[in-house]
């Protein structure tokens, strides 16, 4: 394959404090993208403007999730998964912990 394909893009506010972007690409298989699918899945805190949660995947990780944003970027807890459909829903189950404890 070597066109991009959009397989989801979506915005939405969630309450008056978070809005989350889901967004999917069927890219071209390549190092970083070995399964041929370059997803993020992001939380926003509207209020301090700045992502809470993130999903993405790239080599040498494939998916897993960034949970100490925006302290700190580069605390990865990998995913046991290899397709972007349950890394959303690992991310819409982080979503819901973190909204419970606000």
């Amino acid at each position: 394959m070597s066109a991009t394909r959009i397989i989801l893009d979506e915005k939405f506010a969630i309450n008056n404090r978070f809005r989350v972007v889901l967004y999917a690409l069927e890219v071209p298989v390549s190092e970083k993208f070995p399964n041929g699918i370059k997803a993020k899945f992001v939380l926003i805190d509207v209020e301090g403007n700045f992502p809470r949660l993130l999903v993405d995947n790239h080599e040498p990780f494939g998916f897993h999730m960034h949970t100490a944003l925006p302290e700190n970027k580069d605390v990865r807890v990998e995913l046991p998964v290899t397709d972007h459909n349950a890394a959303l829903a690992l991310f819409c189950e982080e979503v819901e912990r973190i909204l419970k404890n606000e």
